[in-house]
């Protein structure tokens, strides 16, 4: 059978080789004349060198470098010639020689070389290549015969772990016998087209010795060129220190990823961005090929709140005075509560931001903006498309607005998956005049060669959403999230500046279910309130470890740090505030031998939540007392006698507690800290001077 198959393939080739050589053409080409023609030519291949990545103030990213591949000459034209071949006899010697510079052990190389003493030249595979100049001069110095080395280019990135799923890497590839360097992951794979050099070529004649012939007209010359510069928008300082402590916060919590980035809200430029888990792109030890901030979807949490309520302050439907109810809110069949679950009691709007109320961003998305409304910011803040920005592998939101349910959980930060690249291209329209800027990391391209810029990156408006008084408007809201005594970011605050933002802790949903006890926890920041220089955006997603540790915990430390040296860099002078919020403390008037009807009438007035005690007709006593300062919504007990029916305290917080305590001389008893779950003595319960309480607190976790 296999004869049968081979002999008419056997024939065929007999039969071409008998015609080239009676006839001598093929195609109507003299083969004879060609062969003799190309025998007088010699092509040389002229050398090019890839483009550099350098950051914004022109520091090294990724070079190239020389790297030498080692090979061993046994044999010249099949023969073995002394001082310019390895003879046998060397082979021992060699292999010790070169055992004390390439990774490789001695007895392995004298193998290699005995196993192949009859072939020209071999390699020494992995060890012998990627040789540095300072291991080829130290392999020269023993002038071994034979010896030589291939240059090859290498990429180095002199800052190992620096932003590494942004620039990404480039590594070795063999075209057609050819090294070159290819772009596999970030800046190096998006622009590898501009990055790449393009090599040149020269045909000449030559004469006998193998020399060019000088005046020879056969001449080709085709000039060799560099790939363009790149120069990005990060900065190395800054980019060094946040990768610094991410990778403390990486070690201490073990989150499965997390990210962290800096953008100017004015230009869009990424200042520093880094993933977790990352790699070196030297040695590219990678197990995640993904970069966090733009391929990564997740539903945001608490974040979201922010342009919910821009959108209500644009539309002049937010007062930040207006009390509600907090605790819970009913949509339909279903009930959403807050964080808190028993709420704060009656609040004023403002402070229902200040707690991260999904309640109060439920009345104002569904009550006040309205649910289509809400969709048209949604729409009009770019949730719903892609950034655009020049990264790799970016995702767009997921979301299904055909239920309306899921747009009022859109409104609070569940339902709907966003990219923390979509969070902070929405967050320059805050902290800006209400124009939203397209984040981009490159900065502009340079001719290698003439210096001159090939393209430059300009900002980019991407639509306004809102006003510049809406933005001014909404940073004041978002002021006491981090600087009031009751807002969950407070661990944000910075000493040198005044910082605004919000906290965000989200479930994670898989295969249609959320996880149990398991988060993602966010934080967008931006500072000096007044005029945003930076935003800066955190998200952890996962943390191991302690589960009570919350967000602000995990991730207040990191964003201090950098966020205080970023804006020293940017040099934006400090200013030192006070942590209070001046603009929405007020003094307490007195109340006492007021009629008890006219006390709480004046106290509501006052913006205060009255809460009379005793069936009393004038009020003998009060909390907190004439001249202390209050905040619009807090509690203000009346007390009209000396025994009372019990309230319900569920919500209440320790310092409203404390002060029933002070007023009716309460043995009071507390288990736990945050705002009351549970009291001893019941609702409507009698209560005299001198009663033993007791209750049971839980702290918020977002």
């Amino acid at each position: 059978m296999a004869i049968v198959c081979f002999t008419p393939l056997f024939l065929f080739f007999v039969g071409w080789f008998f015609y080239l050589s009676v006839f001598q053409t093929y195609k109507g080409e003299n083969m004879l004349a060609f062969a003799e023609e190309e025998r007088w030519k010699a092509v040389s291949t002229l050398k090019a060198e890839r483009g550099e990545i350098y950051d914004r103030f022109g520091q090294p990213i990724a070079i190239n470098i020389p790297s030498y591949r080692i090979v061993a000459v046994l044999k010249l034209g099949g023969e073995r010639v002394e001082d310019k071949t390895l003879m046998p006899d060397e082979f021992a010697e060699a292999a010790k020689q070169l055992a004390t510079v390439i990774p490789m052990a001695e007895a392995d190389i004298l193998k290699r070389l005995e196993q192949n003493k009859d072939r020209g030249q071999i390699e020494f595979g992995v060890p012998g290549r990627d040789l540095t100049v300072d291991q080829k001069e130290e392999i020269e110095a023993f002038e071994i015969p034979g010896v030589t080395f291939v240059e090859e280019p290498k990429r180095y990135y002199p800052n190992k772990v620096f932003a590494s799923s942004v620039v990404g890497y480039a590594q070795k590839i063999d075209q057609n016998g050819r090294i070159e360097l290819v772009g596999e992951l970030g800046i190096e794979k998006s622009l590898n087209d501009v990055l790449s050099e393009s090599y040149g070529l020269y045909r000449f004649e030559k004469d006998l010795a193998g020399r060019q012939i000088v005046s020879s007209d056969e001449q080709l010359k085709i000039d060799p060129e560099d790939g363009a510069d790149v120069q990005l928008t990060l900065d190395h300082r800054i980019q060094q220190l946040l990768d610094t402590k991410m990778e403390e916060l990486y070690q201490e919590y073990k989150p499965k990823n997390a990210t962290a980035i800096i953008m100017d809200p004015k230009t869009g430029e990424i200042i520093a961005l880094s993933d977790r888990p990352s790699f070196d792109p030297n040695t590219r030890e990678i197990s995640s090929y993904s970069n966090f901030s733009v391929s990564s979807r997740f539903e945001p949490g608490s974040t979201m709140k922010i342009f919910t309520l821009a959108a209500a302050i644009n539309e002049g439907v937010y007062n930040p005075n207006e009390l509600y109810k907090s605790g819970s809110y009913k949509y339909g069949k279903t009930v959403f509560n807050d964080y808190n679950i028993t709420g704060w009691g009656t609040i004023p709007m403002v402070e229902g931001v200040w707690h991260s109320s999904n309640v109060a961003f439920s009345i104002l998305a569904n009550e006040r903006l309205g649910l289509s409304r809400y969709e048209d910011y949604f729409n009009a803040f770019k949730f719903d498309q892609r950034t655009g920005v020049d990264l790799p592998g970016e995702v767009n939101s997921q979301f299904d607005f055909e239920s309306p349910l899921n747009v009022l959980i859109t409104a609070w930060g569940q339902s709907t998956a966003v990219t923390p690249m979509q969070i902070l291209q929405a967050t320059s329209a805050i902290a800006t005049d209400g124009t939203m800027k397209q984040p981009h990391v490159i900065k502009k391209v340079v001719n290698r060669e003439t210096g001159e810029t090939i393209r430059t990156t300009n900002p980019k408006i991407v639509g306004q959403p809102i006003t510049a008084e809406a933005a001014k408007q909404t940073r004041e809201a978002l002021d006491g999230v981090v600087n009031s005594d009751v807002g969950t970011g407070q661990l944000y605050a910075l000493d040198n500046y005044r910082v605004v933002g919000k906290t965000g802790t989200a479930q994670i949903a898989e295969n249609g279910k959320y996880l149990s006890g398991q988060y993602i926890h966010s934080f967008v920041g931006m500072a000096p309130e007044d005029d945003p220089e930076l935003v800066m955006y955190i998200a952890v997603d996962r943390p191991n470890g302690d589960s009570s540790t919350t967000g602000p915990r995990i991730m207040a430390p990191l964003f201090k740090d950098v966020m205080d040296v970023a804006l020293r860099y940017r040099s934006v002078e400090p200013d030192k505030q006070a942590k209070s919020i001046d603009a929405s403390t007020k003094t307490t008037a007195s109340f006492v031998d007021q009629g008890r009807d006219d006390a709480v009438k004046e106290a509501k007035a006052a913006a205060f939540t009255p809460v009379a005690l005793g069936n009393g007709e004038t009020v003998t006593a009060q909390s907190p007392v004439e001249g202390q300062p209050y905040v619009v919504g807090e509690r203000l007990l009346l007390k009209t006698a000396e025994s009372f029916a019990m309230p319900t305290l569920k919500g209440w917080s320790l310092r409203d507690v404390k002060r029933l305590a002070t007023l009716y001389q309460l043995n009071l008893e507390i288990d736990g800290t945050g705002f009351v779950t549970s009291q001893s003595i019941g609702k409507g319960k009698p209560v005299k001077t001198g009663a033993t309480l007791k209750v049971k607190l839980a702290s918020p976790s977002n």
